[in-house]
């Protein structure tokens, strides 16, 4: 986080102040900023001047704001403002972070119980797979939450049509279909189904480590990420039919 090119303080495209850095990789930052006229808090991601040079880097950073702008709606980031010639987009500020923010910060109590988050979390992956497209990169840190009730998709940089080629995505949520597959295995929605499965599989683990699930509870997480992680041909098709699973 010291090697961020930015700091506490500093003003961003001329109406940004910077809050504090959340997170750095190697394409961009993001930050916790304030619309200095507005005083409206943002989550401002901007590219690194050596991947915004780079057109293949540039070009997923503006589809990823795009896509946000043309899944507008319930449980998708909502996007504010943007340059893409200057390389950043302001989204909406999501008040309890990611849900590996909270993981981290040992509040796994907040995610139980299950169906509070996860029903409204399928609903957007539904809205998503019914636009013909496939997120590609479902995480804990890839969803945020307004509330423990409100959760919504966020980086769709490597998102793309179903059945086109499909690379990217996080260890640790990427299918065995993917894993085992060769790099330009088409896309399909069941991949995202199985980045959800482990995502309540982490938050079941460690509200399970915390002492906050009864057996009813645990039982609850258990049946959603076993169906989620089944071989592909066992799994939910896709965001729609997950919904449907659950109930």
């Amino acid at each position: 986080m010291s090697t961020a090119p930015v700091k506490p303080g500093d003003l961003l495209a001329g109406k940004y102040r910077v809050e504090r850095v959340l997170g750095m990789g190697g394409m961009g930052v993001v930050v916790q900023a304030t619309h200095i006229q507005l005083e409206e808090r943002v989550a401002l991601k901007f590219m690194l001047p050596e991947a915004l040079a780079h057109p293949e880097f540039a070009s997923r950073f503006l589809r990823e704001a795009r896509l946000a702008v043309r899944l507008a709606g319930p449980g998708v980031v909502r996007v504010f403002d943007a340059d893409p010639v200057a390389g950043w987009v302001a989204f909406e500020w999501a008040v309890r972070g990611s849900v590996r923010d909270i993981l981290r910060a040992g509040d796994a109590a907040s995610l139980v119980p299950l169906d509070a988050w996860a029903k409204p979390l399928a609903r957007a992956l539904a809205r998503v797979h019914a636009a013909g497209l496939v997120h590609a990169d479902v995480k804990p840190a890839n969803v945020l939450l307004r509330q423990p009730n409100d959760p919504i998709r966020a980086d769709f940089g490597i998102a793309r049509p179903a059945g086109s080629p499909n690379d990217g995505g996080s260890a640790g949520y990427l299918s065995p279909e993917r894993l085992g597959g060769s790099p330009g295995r088409a896309a399909d929605p069941r991949d995202d189904v199985y980045g959800f499965g482990r995502i309540v599989e982490d938050v079941m683990h460690r509200a399970d480590a915390a002492g906050v699930l009864d057996a009813q509870a645990r039982a609850s997480f258990a049946e959603l990420a076993e169906l989620c992680l089944r071989p592909a041909d066992a799994r939910p098709a896709d965001g729609a039919a997950l919904l449907r699973a659950i109930g």
